[in-house]
């Protein structure tokens, strides 16, 4: 039987790999900048920090890949346009108040904008793009502290009872799928038109892509599958599934869902590999953790 099968099994019995993916807000958890967005009805939110004298976005939700790698922008430019720390300060479309800030999107995102809400802390700047629809932003104080909190804290698979807790679950339905997921070559066609400063803005702007698409990854592998962000654009995953797994139609998927952040085109740069099976937790936790 193959992954559409097993996919049509899973809605009859639970949420499918599709459906989960929809319905990770009932599962999220404050490590996730994705989950937190959700929490608060955020569709479209990106987090800016500074490097050195500039600032750029290190987090994305709902921001495609050109809007990313349009974001680095001057200190000065910001202190000219954010003149409040702690408060959210919002522009309106409609009254022609976004016009400065119409260089970090993409024509398609900026389409979209009805209002920019923007929220400036001595760590970070928030940006949430409003459509045309109702929004209630959280308080100020709670997105200070969550944020930072998100920002400062980082998992390490190293020491992830979690994930070896998964695992063990995991095995309980099947052996562990192995898969490398290369989502590198769809990213640098994303952004291959975009002329960066510097080859460190290019790098990091590719990290932040990275992210913002792994993060689409983890929704669709929920526990007890697992997935990994490695290095050079490299997704490992450990998947279980009673029934035989359909390779082509999971990777289909996949860059079906990335197609939003790095196009139509790119997305066809979405490669998924096996890398065999594994029937017990040692070896699939050394598979993900290794480099």
């Amino acid at each position: 039987m193959g992954l559409l099968s097993y996919i049509n099994t899973m809605e009859q019995n639970g949420p499918g790999l599709l459906k989960r993916a929809a319905q990770y807000e009932a599962q999220g958890t404050a490590e996730s900048f994705y989950a937190w967005c959700k929490e608060h009805a955020l569709t479209h939110a990106a987090i800016f920090q500074r490097n050195e004298t500039f600032f750029y976005i290190t987090k994305a939700v709902g921001f495609d890949a050109e809007s990313i790698a349009l974001s680095y922008s001057t200190q000065d430019f910001w202190n000219g346009t954010l003149l409040t720390n702690g408060n959210w300060q919002t522009f309106l479309q409609g009254q022609n108040e976004t016009a400065s800030f119409n260089q970090f999107f993409s024509e398609t995102m900026l389409s979209m904008i009805a209002k920019l809400h923007f929220l400036k802390s001595e760590d970070f700047i928030l940006l949430v793009l409003q459509e045309d629809n109702d929004l209630a932003l959280p308080a100020p104080d709670k997105v200070k502290d969550a944020l930072t909190k998100l920002l400062y804290t980082h998992r390490n698979i190293q020491n992830d009872l979690e994930t070896e807790d998964a695992i063990k679950k995991g095995l309980a339905i099947s052996n562990a799928n192995l898969y490398f997921l290369s989502i590198k070559t769809a990213v640098t066609t994303a952004v291959k038109d975009v002329p960066f400063a510097t080859q460190d803005a290019r790098e990091k702007t590719i990290q932040t892509i990275y992210n913002e698409l792994f993060g689409i990854c983890e929704r669709l592998f929920q526990k007890p599958n697992c997935a990994v962000l490695g290095a050079d654009g490299e997704i490992k995953i450990a998947f279980f599934a009673k029934d035989e797994v359909d390779e082509k139609l999971m990777q289909f998927h996949i860059a079906n869902m990335m197609t939003e952040i790095v196009g139509t085109d790119a997305s066809k740069g979405v490669i998924l590999l096996t890398a065999g099976i594994c029937p017990n937790a040692k070896g699939t936790l050394a598979f993900l953790r290794q480099g």
